[in-house]
């Protein structure tokens, strides 16, 4: 139903019109046929050219004016507006002059005389000019979007309702190939791929047929046989009572888009696949990509999500700190960076090494985009190295380092004893008689018995000097970090207990000698080479002497060597054949003259070199061990002797017994001090152990385990040498000693040397202060004895108070009491 005229919004008329009589009859008469109007009148072309200036909805016109005419006045509307309606009304407007104004572009005349039609005719023309304007503004879009689809980057074709193709834009034929008079006519077909299956392709049509739009990815055929990637949509075109007519094509090319997404695929898959961990991280280190390979090499799972987190919540600190302040600085700077590092995976014990290398990426304006690294475990690459590293410097057969990484070694310790001083050795070994035991057994059993020797000869050495193959059955040995030279004796002594046992090869035993040079810096050579080659000199004249010997390069040492030997093979036997004896030298209390302790002094006395001093032989004892059993002894012996003298006197009696390095650090010391103590049966707090302050501090976690036990089984413990030594007074407070004995050198020359004498007053002072008696070395003068009795000394010992006597000559002066 049409809406009524009165309920519309007010005509906007516009009037061409000399007469005003006239225009109003006209506005009248519209308005009693229902308009509301909005009106003007003009009757000049001046005046209507400024009126056309606004919308208007009619132009009513008349057809004579004077001065001015409808067909002027048609042409200016028709300029202006093409649509709006113009209707001439007039009086005297004949039927051909009217049949020409239509031509012209009016859409009616009326007569002034009678204007029945007027109404009927305003309606139409009102409809009729918004449809033309309608199908301008349709034709207007449709050029515009007909423009914009021959200019569209896009490919765009349209078909009818059956698939045939009607049109194609530009983008379509530089697509496919196909230029439009290919395509128009042809069915989409003419660009099918064998890429997707015939049932798709039904599926499809099914769908857009259907009146439901399709979006997908096609892959399609050029003209030319290429295929391409084509995003695609398909939509229907229905008309106004929802039929389909058309179906509108729309394709966009993005096979380099598929082909870089592939491409980043593969990519993807490969770096997944690969073993080395692989990452890609922003300059400031925020993290973009890691491989699985670098998950679990870090221990995180397949589901962390990693994207935007630092690298320096992710990788070990000591790996991120490496890369921050080192590897990513270069990288940006020179484009590139590598070096190595290490990561310990959570599943593994040890840290695994990584060569790892990093690259910056650039953008267009040549600043960093992103930075990438890559680490790959070398593991393996580090094994073989030093594989061929060891093979480079050993012994294939043996295992020990060859006459390269000897020499190396020993160039190494020689410098380290021109800095700290010391003694070297270069032992040059060969095997006696191998020649024999290769041509009797053959080449493998002699084989065998090299590692053999191998093995002893390593266990004779300590970790820091170097065992060496020379070649064929010959060995070479540098000993280090020696303080005298006899030290290497010592090392002999070693190889000769060592290869005292058979070897085995098989069913075979074989015992085996050296012949053995010897060579010491700096007495024989300041160089590798000329040490080793006097070594070398020096072994031929070992071999010279008969099978098992050896010799020094330097003549005088081998007289030396010599007779240290003898001495240490007298001393087992001295042992054995009871030519150790005790001396002892008397205790002074300096307050009473009574003698009140006894010092055990051992002295060897050898059945042809008659009393040896203590100088000579202890330092044997010691280097072979013998201190031990001979150190038993001398703890049996003393007690012994304290018992006899104790129930004799009238007062108490106590036996100072000197203990060595390695009486005191043998952890059966206390076991043993108890097991005599019961046996000879000791009275309680007659035996007292001297101990060096400098033994006590080697360990003095020991040392305190140690004193204390001693303590428990009632012995006292005396610091001897008191003030020469580590001269840490802390070990005074912690650990539990009796006595403080202060050295000789510091009362020899007490009553010339100022500092001597305050040195020894204030040890006196120390040591009561601290509850110990304190017990002054070396006496040898009245003035000596004098200070320390001024200044308050317990006990004094030396010359003075009485040399250093067997036990029976001692018995005699027991009951004696001096006034000192």
């Amino acid at each position: 139903m049409e809406e009524p005229r009165s309920s519309r919004q007010p005509l906007r008329v516009l009037m061409v019109e000399d007469r005003e009589d006239d225009a109003l009859l006209l506005i009248d008469h519209l308005e009693s046929g229902g308009f509301s109007t909005d009106w003007r009148r003009v009757q000049g072309e001046e005046e209507l050219v400024a009126a056309l200036e606004q919308p208007w909805d009619l132009v009513l016109s008349d057809y004579s004016m004077p001065g001015f005419n409808g067909v002027r006045a048609l042409e200016l509307v028709r300029g202006r507006d093409p649509d709006v309606p113009l209707i001439f009304v007039s009086g005297t407007i004949g039927e051909e002059t009217a049949v020409e104004a239509m031509r012209s572009g009016a859409q009616d005349y009326v007569m002034k005389d009678s204007l029945t039609r007027l109404i009927p005719a305003i309606d139409r023309e009102l409809r009729e000019a918004g449809q033309r304007r309608e199908r301008r503004r349709t034709d207007q879009t449709l050029r515009q979007l007909s423009q914009v689809v021959k200019q569209a980057a896009d490919a765009v074709f349209v078909t009818d309702r059956d698939g045939r193709i009607e049109y194609v834009n530009p983008a379509f034929e530089r697509l496919t190939g196909y230029r439009s008079a290919e395509a128009v006519g042809n069915f989409p077909s003419l660009f099918r791929s064998r890429h997707h299956p015939d049932a798709f392709y039904g599926e499809l049509w099914e769908r857009v047929s259907g009146g439901v739009a399709y979006e997908g990815v096609l892959v399609n055929k050029r003209k030319d046989g290429s295929l391409f990637h084509e995003h695609k949509v398909i939509a229907p075109l229905l008309d106004e009572r929802g039929r389909i007519t058309h179906f509108v094509s729309t394709g966009r090319d993005i096979t380099a888009r598929v082909q870089a997404e592939n491409e980043r695929a593969r990519l993807v898959a490969i770096l997944e696949a690969t073993p080395d961990l692989v990452a890609i991280v922003a300059p400031d280190g925020v993290l973009d990509y890691l491989n699985g390979a670098g998950r679990r090499l870090l221990g995180l799972g397949a589901d962390t999500e990693l994207a935007g987190r630092c690298l320096r919540d992710i990788f070990p600190e000591h790996v991120a700190e490496h890369l921050f302040a080192e590897a990513f600085p270069v990288a940006c700077r020179e484009g590139f960076w590598s070096g190595e590092t290490t990561v310990r995976p959570p599943d593994a014990v040890a840290d695994i090494p990584f060569s790892q290398v990093v690259l910056a990426h650039r953008g267009e304006d040549g600043s960093v985009d992103y930075l990438s690294t890559v680490a790959r475990d070398i593991s393996e690459r580090k094994r073989l190295e030093a594989e061929l590293q060891h093979q480079a410097t050993h012994d294939r057969l043996t295992g020990l380092p060859n006459r390269f990484l000897l020499a190396d070694r020993l160039g190494a310790e020689l410098a380290h004893v021109r800095r700290h001083g010391g003694h070297v050795a270069v032992m040059f070994l060969d095997l006696d008689n191998f020649k024999r035991v290769n041509d009797s057994l053959g080449h493998a059993v002699g084989d065998a018995l090299l590692q053999q020797v191998a093995a002893r000869l390593q266990c004779c050495l300590r970790p820091t000097d170097t065992v060496a193959r020379h070649g064929g059955d010959e060995f070479t040995a540098a000993v280090g970090d020696l303080n005298r030279v006899e030290d290497v004796l010592a090392v002999l002594r070693k190889i000769r207990a060592a290869f005292e046992r058979p070897l085995h090869a098989g069913s075979h035993e074989v015992f085996a000698t050296f012949s053995i040079g010897i060579a010491l810096f700096p007495h024989d050579g300041t160089s590798v080479e000329d040490l080793l080659r006097n070594a070398d000199t020096a072994m031929y004249r070992a071999k010279a002497g008969g099978r098992n010997q050896y010799r020094f390069y330097a003549p005088d040492m081998n007289a030396r060597g010599h007779e240290l030997l003898a001495l240490e093979a007298g001393l087992r036997r001295a042992l054995e054949q009871e030519q150790f004896q005790l001396f002892y030298q008397p205790q002074v209390d300096l307050h009473t003259g009574a003698i009140v302790a006894l010092e055990a002094l051992i002295r060897w006395r050898h059945p042809e070199r008659g009393l040896v001093a203590p100088a000579e032989f202890l330092p044997l004892l010691e280097d072979s061990g013998l201190i031990l059993p001979v150190g038993e002894w001398v703890f049996r012996r003393a007690c012994v002797d304290a018992r006899a003298w104790c129930a004799s006197l009238p007062h108490p009696l106590r036996v100072s017994v000197n203990v060595s390095a390695l009486q005191f650090t043998d952890p059966k010391l206390p076991a043993t001090m108890r097991r005599i103590m019961n046996e000879e049966r000791m009275p309680a707090g007659s035996l007292e152990l001297e101990i060096t302050e400098n033994l006590m501090m080697r360990d003095p976690v020991l040392a305190g385990e140690t004193l204390r036990a001693l303590q428990a089984l009632g012995i006292s413990v005396a610091v001897d040498d008191f003030g020469i030594g580590y001269s840490s007074l802390s070990y005074l407070k912690n650990f539990p000693l009796d006595v403080l004995k202060i050295d000789q050198t510091f009362i020899r020359d007490l009553t010339e040397d100022p500092g001597d004498a305050v040195i020894v007053e204030a040890s006196i002072s120390l040591g009561h202060k601290l509850g110990l008696a304190v017990v002054a070395e070396g006496v040898e003068t009245e003035a000596q004895l004098d200070f320390l009795r001024a200044n308050g000394c317990d006990r004094a010992q030396g010359y003075l108070l009485g040399r250093p006597l067997p036990a029976v000559e001692i018995a005699a002066l027991l009951p004696l009491r001096r006034q000192w």
